[in-house]
């Protein structure tokens, strides 16, 4: 599922399996974006499917949401 990206002075849509975990964690844990914002939501499920950063997403309430 895509999810937007941030580059200075452009956004562009890639898919989430694209990027890195620590930047699909930034994403889940840092944007300042709703818990249930798609891109989140995306980060979240591409993590989990990963089987990385779980404590963190636990820990800051992210997991089991959906």
């Amino acid at each position: 599922m895509p999810i937007t990206v941030s580059i200075p002075n452009r956004s562009t849509k890639t898919p989430a399996s694209d990027l890195s975990s620590r930047k699909l964690l930034a994403i889940a844990v840092t944007e300042p974006r709703l818990k249930s914002d798609i891109s989140v939501q995306s980060a979240i499920v591409e993590l989990q499917t990963r089987r990385h950063y779980l404590k963190e997403l636990a820990a800051k309430g992210l997991l089991n949401q959906r």
